[in-house]
């Protein structure tokens, strides 16, 4: 059944199946905030970060543009959302509290599945074997180069922190009005510093061979900000819908 579907889905241009995957993406956030609150907020943001660094393994081709563009955009850049719905509903202490949640739930996985990649696999088995072909799997989404995952935390962080920052002080100078402005200004310019020390970090200063300065710029850096901000723009609804579902949700201490 699941097997069809996914085989349906591959018929599809790629650029149909990524607004499925950012409908469902949205739909569960929606559903975490009526349900959980703020919890389900930093629940969401946890799932998002993790997920997205195994989706990011994944790469697809889109219509109108030559280079091959790695996944987890969607799930990244929700996690941007997460951070405006707490900063607007909760302050900036919260906001902060979620991203750091993130990043060392990104660790822990980290960690927990090396250390399950170094316990010895069966031996004498045949390599059709479900143990064998699983511990193949968890190799290849599990053993991370170092210059990748530590790019991608740091940039997290960085940019996180610098998006609730901007939030912050937009909203001290417009307090009840233009959340759209507030959102889009913070997300747009903490994705392009994303987008830039990611980028640089993993791809000139920690690599083996780095890239060259076109190819950092056109293809690296600002191959995905469109994309990014289309994601800005089409998740200005979830943050409204958010704040309106978060009057009556369940509240918490978190």
């Amino acid at each position: 059944m699941i097997s069809s579907f996914t085989d349906f889905l591959n018929t599809l241009p790629a650029e149909i199946t990524l607004f499925l995957f950012f409908i469902a993406a949205s739909f569960f956030l929606l559903i975490f905030v009526k349900f959980f609150g703020k919890l389900g907020l930093y629940i969401y943001g946890v799932l998002a970060i993790v997920l997205g660094n195994i989706q990011v393994l994944k790469g697809t081709h889109l219509t109108f543009w030559e280079e091959p563009v790695a996944l987890g955009t969607i799930l990244f850049s929700l996690t941007f959302s997460v951070s405006d719905i707490l900063t607007e509903c909760y302050g900036r202490r919260a906001a902060q509290r979620s991203v750091w949640l993130g990043f060392s739930s990104a660790l822990m996985v980290t960690a927990l599945m090396t250390l399950t990649i170094g316990i010895r696999p069966l031996v004498g088995e045949g390599s059709t074997h479900p143990f064998i072909q699983g511990h193949k799997a968890i190799e290849v989404l599990f053993k991370p180069s170092i210059a990748i995952f530590s790019a991608s935390l740091i940039a997290y962080v960085v940019s996180q922190f610098l998006d609730i920052f901007l939030f912050q002080k937009l909203k001290d100078l417009w307090p009840e009005k233009a959340l759209w402005s507030r959102s889009i200004l913070s997300t747009g310019t903490s994705f392009l510093i994303d987008n830039i020390l990611f980028s640089t970090l993993a791809w000139v200063l920690f690599a083996e061979i780095p890239v060259s300065m076109k190819t950092l710029i056109w293809t690296y850096i600002l191959g995905t900000y469109a994309l990014r901000l289309l994601m800005a723009a089409g998740s200005l609804p979830l943050v409204y819908l958010a704040r309106r579902l978060l009057v009556k949700a369940p509240d918490d201490t978190l």
